[in-house]
């Protein structure tokens, strides 16, 4: 079995300079490869990069000292992770891209408003990263912001328009790079002996109110990556463990996301005065003259590439939208056109804003995302284990008139009644629910939201005929791997 897997992901990596012919249609079998800690890296290069500073910050300019920070960071990481890796297992099963699989839970049209959602998420990422990129060049000296941003834009258009294996091939080697130079990073920081007492002290430092909101905070950014994470999985073959995949993608995502934040807290913490970026050139520098340029030129690669992924996937989500609407032929050409138009837009308003845009809202803008985020995640976590234990018919879901209907009551109501729920414990710089007010300003809406949208979509299937789908489904699939020819 070893072999074969090794066979196969080297297939990826021979196919990386070949332009994917696929877009949201089913991945065959014969067309299936790679391996399991190809799941790791594309998610720990993905979630290691530069962006993900500003999250670690947020703790020390509340106020937490760094070792409360990183305690509740790691916190926020662990429950975000477990929702995130769980889709992973889809993409393998189903062959199809994260957001196709919304289909069945809220129907053909039902499902338009979530894919809007989802395309504004990977849209405003787009932008977030476009004008970090730009502002971070422009302090390497490398041009200025607007033109690095916009030149690093279309690298990011090109390497997303080349697609699945050449995300996963940079991302394998990028993760090798992030992870020789942020343990050169915190090493060499201990043994120069930066870390005061003040910093990890436990006792007497703890401050509720701000620890809450920096878990909070940790969570909705790893739950952000949800629409991301089945995309990237699609191509494994569907004997893949369901375990072992989510285990891999938590690893890589869950270490990602908390070895960048864990990095941005500690600048933070050490140049408090200073932009992000700024903090962790000279924290580098502070280790090794001219270190510091490396490590933000290595978090600068994985922002790329995973604005490809942004890229990627948001124009994926744009053509399912789309095909809800008027049915479509989802080949490269049409791949090729989404993703233009999404990655030239974003970067357009990127290199627009100003280069403290990241500092200012970038925590508002998570939050609003997340908020709209966490019931779909709910829904279509339990739908795929719980209520149709992973039972679908990829025929009957791009079907206009499938078994999964145009409008699915239980999938709207559940979403549109959790987010209900969750406004009363939102805390936003323009909005205090009252809930949250009355916690000290603590937002609690993804702990309310996230249970309330599984527990009554679970319960609203309890009249669900899933019996007749199933005994449907093996029918309408027949002989699907035949059909589905390559497109171009």
């Amino acid at each position: 079995m070893s072999e074969k897997v090794n066979v196969e992901s080297s297939q990826g990596e021979r196919h990386a300079a070949i332009v994917e012919s696929r877009s949201i249609d089913y991945v065959p079998l014969s067309e299936r490869h790679g391996r399991l800690g190809d799941q790791a890296t594309i998610w720990f290069a993905g979630s290691a990069q530069l962006l993900s500073l500003a999250t670690g910050a947020i703790g020390i300019a509340l106020g937490l000292n760094l070792v409360w920070t990183l305690i509740g960071l790691a916190l926020g990481t662990f429950l975000g992770t477990i929702p995130v890796a769980a889709h992973a297992s889809q993409g393998p099963h189903l062959g199809l891209p994260q957001m196709v699989q919304t289909r069945p839970q809220f129907g053909r049209y039902g499902a338009v408003f979530i894919w809007i959602v989802a395309v504004l998420v990977y849209w405003g990422y787009v932008v977030l990263n476009v004008n970090l990129m730009g502002a971070t060049a422009q302090q390497l000296e490398l041009g200025a912001a607007t033109i690095s941003g916009i030149v690093l834009g279309v690298v990011s258009i090109v390497v997303a328009i080349f697609g699945y294996n050449l995300l996963h091939v940079g991302q394998r080697y990028t993760t090798m790079a992030l992870v020789a130079v942020l343990g050169v990073f915190v090493v060499g920081l201990a043994m120069a002996g930066g870390f005061t007492s003040g910093m990890l002290a436990l006792e007497g430092t703890f401050s509720f109110t701000p620890f809450l909101m920096v878990t909070s905070a940790a969570l909705a950014y790893q739950l952000s990556w949800a629409f991301f994470v089945s995309d990237y999985s699609r191509y494994m073959p569907p004997t893949t463990s369901h375990r072992s995949i989510i285990a891999y993608t938590a690893m890589g995502a869950g270490l990602g996301v908390f070895s960048m934040e864990a990095v941005g807290a500690i600048c933070a913490a050490f140049y408090p005065k200073d932009a992000l970026t700024q903090g962790l050139q000279l924290a580098g520098d502070s280790i090794y003259p001219g270190f510091g340029a490396v490590v933000l030129v290595v978090g600068g690669i994985a922002l790329l590439i995973f604005n490809g992924m942004c890229v990627y996937g948001g124009a994926l989500t744009l053509i399912t939208a789309l095909d809800s609407i008027v049915p479509t032929n989802p080949n490269r050409s049409l791949r090729i056109k989404a993703i233009v138009i999404l990655g030239i837009s974003a970067t357009v308003v990127g290199v627009m804003l100003p280069d403290t845009f990241i500092n200012t809202t970038f925590y508002t803008v998570l939050a609003v995302l997340a908020y709209l985020m966490a019931p779909w995640t709910a829904v279509n976590l339990v739908d795929y284990f719980i209520v149709r234990k992973g039972q679908y018919s990829v025929r009957e879901i791009f079907r206009s008139d499938g078994i999964y209907g145009k409008w699915n009551w239980r999938g709207m109501a559940a979403y549109v009644i959790s987010f209900v729920a969750m406004i009363p414990f939102m805390y936003l710089p323009f909005y205090q629910g009252p809930a949250a007010a009355w916690f000290g300003g603590v937002d609690y809406a993804f702990f309310v939201g996230i249970p309330v949208g599984g527990i009554l979509y679970w319960l609203f299937c309890m009249s669900l005929d899933v019996q007749s789908e199933l005994l449907l489904i093996k029918d309408a699939d027949a002989d699907l791997d035949k059909d589905a020819a390559p497109i171009l």
